[in-house]
């Protein structure tokens, strides 16, 4: 079993809920953090870097790197 964080596992069941769709770093942040949330563009990139070393046996194998725009989740 893989530990994840309460927001970890926010993010992972936001991701698998929208598998298939790029998706904007500003529509994540909305999503799972909220509106009104401080967490920045930077902070979302080392949620998905923490969560990819826990859920991946190999680098992209489920969260791709959309360039200048956000990520992808595939199944």
């Amino acid at each position: 079993p893989v530990k994840l964080s309460p927001k970890e596992y926010d993010l992972l069941s936001y991701f698998v809920d929208h598998h298939g769709e790029a998706l904007s770093r500003q529509r994540i942040m909305d999503s799972v953090w909220g509106y009104d949330s401080q967490v920045t563009f930077r902070s979302i990139d080392r949620f998905v870097t923490t969560l990819r070393r826990k859920i991946e046996t190999e680098p992209g194998q489920h969260i791709e790197t959309v360039r200048e725009f956000g990520y992808r989740f595939r199944m």
